[in-house]
This record gives structure tokens, sequence and C-alpha cells, in this order.
């Protein structure tokens, strides 16, 4: 698997439909592919919940269930608005006997979770089903956690939220709540490459890991959660690595190998920017001596990796089979929720 684990109650749907779909979206809804695609993922999906109601077939405790949790929330949608009543609706219907995968979250955050770990919960989950984030029950037991509190009282002096990729979930995070902290954006800021990447450690000058596509693609998210304008330097820079690192296959890897996590994250990175990840326009305009290069769709790549059982394989299937990669592929290929911002429609050069 990947060595880094990739992110009050609504009064009124539409604040939720605001926070969701900010600037212009270039969503798979409209793509019979991509939504075939998706609803035979979500079928395998299901068909691997736990008897417990989790998704953890990995065995690390929150690392799947709530990256498919939105995937099923994802698949649900059946119009271009984001419907949190069909969302919550497919993920209550998800069971194994008695125990629905909201009650594998509801023990999983009862058991105390740190900042990066509660901002993933409340971008993938409570979020998109419009579930309370400072009392966050679905088993409605005697535990009401504050997911908010949690993520806030993560904050460090100089903006970090401990470690990096947590950092950057909790910039997602703080974007869906009302706004990223100007000290959270700096530090994001300075963490990047020369090269226009991030890695996972957060270390600028690349000594303790070169860039990374997952850390990058996350963290061109939390640059425009942050509400950072189209023609932000650091944020183009970020969309050159990527297009640098964009394979002749369509797909991104991770050590060498393409891979649908990976590329799941890059999709979702360029259509946060404004681009659409299915033409070469974000590729062409942010690194213009690329324009002569064929381009092949990273969504084409994405829906060739998925097995007839409805899986996306890996190349760290190897290790062991888990659901993290049809889950971010499923989300990557709807894109309906996922980025919870976008910037304004790019135009092409």
């Amino acid at each position: 698997m990947h060595t880094t684990i990739r992110r009050t109650a609504v009064g009124a749907g539409a604040l939720l439909l605001v926070l969701a779909l900010g600037g212009f979206r270039y969503p798979g809804f409209n793509d019979p592919g991509a939504r075939a695609s998706a609803a035979s993922g979500t079928a395998y999906l299901v068909s691997r919940q736990l008897p417990a109601g989790s998704f953890e077939t990995a065995g690390f405790p929150g690392f799947e269930t709530p990256d498919a949790v939105l995937a099923i929330a994802e698949n649900a949608q059946t119009t271009t608005t984001w419907n949190r009543k069909q969302a919550k609706a497919a993920v209550d219907a998800v069971k194994n006997g008695s125990h629905s995968v909201l009650h594998a979250i509801d023990d999983f955050v009862d058991s105390g979770i740190n900042a990066g770990q509660a901002a993933k919960i409340l971008t993938l989950v409570a979020r998109p089903l419009a579930m309370n984030v400072n009392r966050f029950n679905p088993d409605k037991d005697a535990t009401a956690v504050n997911l908010r509190a949690i993520i806030d009282g993560g904050h460090q002096p100089g903006g970090s939220y401990g470690a990096f990729n947590a950092t950057l979930d909790a910039a997602i995070a703080k974007r869906v709540l009302g706004g990223v902290p100007a000290d959270t954006l700096a530090y994001i800021r300075s963490a990047q490459e020369a090269g226009g990447g991030w890695n996972f450690a957060g270390d600028p000058t690349g000594a303790a890991a070169p860039a990374d596509v997952d850390t990058t693609a996350l963290a061109v998210q939390a640059l425009v959660a942050a509400k950072v304008k189209n023609t932000d330097p650091d944020l183009r820079q970020g969309i050159a690595f990527l297009a640098h690192e964009h394979r002749a296959s369509g797909a991104w890897q991770s050590f060498g190998a393409d891979d649908p996590n990976s590329t799941s994250l890059a999709i979702e990175a360029i259509t946060a920017a404004g681009f659409n990840p299915a033409v070469s326009c974000w590729r062409d305009t942010t690194v213009p001596a690329l324009k002569s290069s064929a381009y092949t769709s990273p969504i084409t790549w994405l829906i060739g990796d998925q097995l007839p059982s409805g899986r996306f394989k890996s190349p760290n299937d190897a290790f062991g089979i888990n659901t993290f990669p049809t889950s971010q592929a499923i989300q990557a290929l709807r894109r309906e929720w996922v980025p919870v911002n976008t910037l304004a429609k790019q135009k092409c050069t």
C-alpha cells in the first residue's frame, strides 16, 4: 500500500451545495463511461464490507472506511448538484448484518482520533452526509465527538496540524468549515520544493524525500481550498509538476508503477484548479513545451485499470488487496463532492 495515507448539523442544503460546488467544476456526471465504471466499482466495494461494518481489509483502522463512505455517496448522485439525502440514504443502506458502515465510523471516532483523522472524517463523511460536526454521533449513543474541536485543537504554532499530509487534510477540512488559517496556507507554501512539487515530509529541500504525486495533488487541493487565485504561482508550479509526471499511458505513478490512487488524486487536483483532466488543456497551459506531446486522458486510463469484478487493480496488490484504490477511483471518476472547492474555469492557451 502507499506509505502516505491520503483528507453543528447543516441547517440548510444550500450551504452544503455552495461548499461542495464552489467555482467551476468538471465532474464525471455526464460521462457515461465514468458513471458505469463507478457503479461497477461501488458494487465491488459493497461486497467487501466486513462483519463489523467497516472496510478495513488492510487492518489499519481509519485507513479505508472513510474513503469507502464517500465513494458510495458519490456513486449515488443522480443530479449534477450534490444531494445530501441521496448520499446519506445510500450509505445507510450499506450493512453487513446489523452493522452499518456508519457504525464502524462511529466506533473508530469514539476510540480517539487526531486532527488529521478528524479532518478526513469531517470531509469525507460528516459534511457530505450533512451530519453534525460538533456532535458527531452516527450511533446516537452516549458519546458524541466534536470533530471541529479536534481539528482546531491540532493547530500548532506555524500553521501545522502535525504530519504534513495531516496538515493538508486539515486545510481542506477548514475550507469546508469556513476558511483555511493564513498561517496554514503560508506553511503549505513554504514546504513546496523548487521543482513545484511537495513531499510527504513537507521538506522544501527534498532531502527527506523527493516530491511525489500524491502529496502534490493534495497540496494543490489545499491551495484551492484556501481560495488562491487561478494565476497563483505556487498553484501553477504544482500543476506543472503534475504535468511533467503524467505518463504517456495516461496514469501517474507511485514508486515507478502506474497507480490508481496517484492518478485519482491528480485528477482531483486538476479539477480543483479549474481544468478538465480529460483533455490536455491543463498540461499545455501550464507547460507549453509539452503541447506537441500526445495526450492520453487519465480518466480513460483509470477506467481501463478496472477488472471485470469492479475492483481497480493496484501495483501494491502483491502486499494484500484492499478497497482503497477502488474507493479513490470512484471519487475521481464522479468528482461531485471532491474536490471540496474549485477555481473558476481556466482558459486554455
